[in-house]
């Protein structure tokens, strides 16, 4: 990285040094330079996570794309004109100062840092910096920074540097060392601290032009300095703070490739035209025709290969179901296992009516096992995706408790059912009064009231609660509020913020007004209010 830069830094240096003097080529300068600023911007603008860090960093790289207009506007546009040319060149100075004071605030942000510091800091470092600013602005006034000649005659070339100019010089270089010093300081990590040396090669280059410039001693080819103010301060700057990235000072979104090989999580991404960007070492090859398939793969019977579709391409996570495996091989022989003592209780006549309610009781567990399949597979997905995504786990598992709550409650009505001719409203009240405070855990507001107790037939009750359960599922992405009130000959329900739609053959009348909808789940045959 620090060889790029450096290179680069020659080639503009050459350029402006030996670039014929023709109008385009003797320009050339501007515009390269121009383009390596906003390259550094936009990078600083991607690669950054810390927010505030971010921020800091994309106004220095801001201030390095002004200081580089500044360059062409005093070289091409008003080279010929003394006055505004020489207040350009003041101008330097604004990004010169400013560079550094981000700098020190973007090393006082990096993890956190503490906002009192960071506001004392400034109490301190900015009206020095903006004080010295104005100091060189106002130079023609005073001439404190540089002496000129009478009428500024020759004023480009021969002039002299007062002691607030070695005053401003040793601002910038305190400024620059203090963020260098407190971001070595706040690195936790030894092998950044190790690597330190890496961007003090750019600071301790920057610190030695600084010096050569101030004395005059900067090395000159064909009367032209070797790379001028702007363009070495700027690539200094630029080669400390991606130095400072690169070794792990300042945290960046970078080095996936690394990421893959040192996680122990079995993926893979592809691109749009399918082909694999980064690899974990566990991650099974697959074809082409494999990854353009969208159903789950089955490499083999102990590996499921999941894709899902992300910005730019493709993911791929396989899960080793081994353990799945043995549970339903467990399960199969569990099953045939209870098949043979089926058989046998059927062939020993003493045990008729003990068979028969076991029979009775498995035929009632099937069918809540099977009318609840769907909210037990919704678990199953939802456990896998929280383990996949730990960032969303306590949303997940709030969502898989709200499932939990139906087929819990939806197995005690279908065991009350078992056997009965009635169950009591307020069997249905209690359970839709505990699927809303699941509802509630997910930061959605639920009330429910009962109005009147009946005696209701056990499918209406079922069927009632598992069509409630549709709709609240149907609605959860999107909703806003829940209202449930059960009345003598029905439930009247009202969400909020969720379109929704009713199951084909429903009884169940919906209506919709201004983004509520109204739903009424009616009662069949329910006997009159005790």
């Amino acid at each position: 990285m620090l060889l790029q830069l450096a290179a680069s830094y020659l080639l503009v240096a050459c350029v402006s040094i030996f670039a014929p003097d023709v109008f385009l080529l003797r320009l050339i300068a501007t515009p390269v330079l121009l383009a390596f600023s906003l390259a550094l911007l936009m990078y600083f603008d991607d690669h950054i996570i810390d927010v505030g860090t971010r921020k800091y960093l994309m106004g220095i790289a801001g201030l390095i794309v002004a200081w580089i207009i500044l360059r062409g506007a005093k070289y091409i546009a008003f080279e010929e004109t003394g006055v505004i040319a020489r207040h350009i060149w003041y101008l330097y100075y604004i990004p010169a100062l400013f560079i550094p004071l981000l700098s020190l605030l973007a090393a006082l942000s990096v993890g956190g840092g503490d906002q009192r510091g960071m506001r004392r800091q400034m109490w301190i470092a900015a009206p020095v910096t903006c004080l010295l600013a104005l100091l060189v602005l106002t130079n023609d006034l005073h001439q404190l920074v540089f002496r000129f000649h009478k009428d500024f005659a020759d004023w480009d070339a021969d002039y002299s540097r007062t002691p607030f100019f070695y005053l401003i010089y040793g601002w910038i270089a305190l400024l620059f060392l203090g963020a260098v010093y407190i971001l070595f300081s706040r690195c936790r990590v030894s092998a950044s601290r190790r690597l330190v040396w890496i961007p003090m090669l750019p600071a301790l280059f920057g610190i030695l032009y600084l010096t050569l410039n101030a004395a005059d001693l900067w090395p000159k080819v064909n009367g032209i300095h070797l790379g001028e103010f702007p363009e070495t301060v700027c690539f200094t700057m630029a080669g400390v703070w991606l130095s400072l990235m690169y070794i792990g000072l300042i945290p960046s979104n970078v080095r996936y490739g690394r990421l893959f090989e040192l996680s122990g999580l079995s993926a893979q991404i592809a691109d749009r035209d399918f082909r694999i960007i980064y690899r974990s070492p566990t991650a099974v090859s697959l074809s082409e025709q494999e990854l353009r398939e969208e159903r789950a793969l089955l490499p083999d019977s102990n590996t499921r290969i999941h894709r899902k579709q992300v910005h730019g391409g493709f993911v791929y996570w396989q899960d080793d179901i081994t353990e799945l495996n043995r549970i339903h091989e467990e399960l199969r022989e569990a099953g045939e296992r209870l098949g043979e003592e089926a058989e046998l209780l059927r062939l020993e006549n003493e045990l008729k009516e003990e068979r028969a309610q076991i029979e009775a009781k498995t035929r009632t567990y099937d069918e809540i096992a099977q009318r609840v399949s769907p909210q037990s597979l919704k678990i199953t997905g939802l456990c896998a995706y929280a383990k996949e995504h730990p960032e969303s786990y306590v949303l997940q598992m709030k969502t898989v408790c709200l499932l939990a709550v139906y087929i819990k409650r939806f197995a005690n009505l279908s065991l009350l059912a078992a056997g009965s001719d009635s169950i009591d409203s307020t069997e249905l009240y209690l359970a839709l009064q505990e699927s809303l405070r699941s509802v509630k855990d997910l930061g959605i507001p639920a009330e429910s009231s009962l109005l009147e107790s009946v005696s209701l037939p056990p499918q209406t009750v079922l069927q009632s609660y598992s069509l409630f359960e549709q709709l609240l599922e149907q609605a959860l992405p999107a909703l806003r509020g829940l209202q449930v009130t059960l009345r003598k000959n029905g439930i009247k329900c009202v969400f909020e913020g969720a379109a929704l739609t009713l199951p084909s053959g429903s009884t169940a009348s919906l209506r919709e007004e201004e983004g509520s909808f109204f739903v009424s789940i009616p009662f069949e045959e329910a006997e009159e209010a005790r």
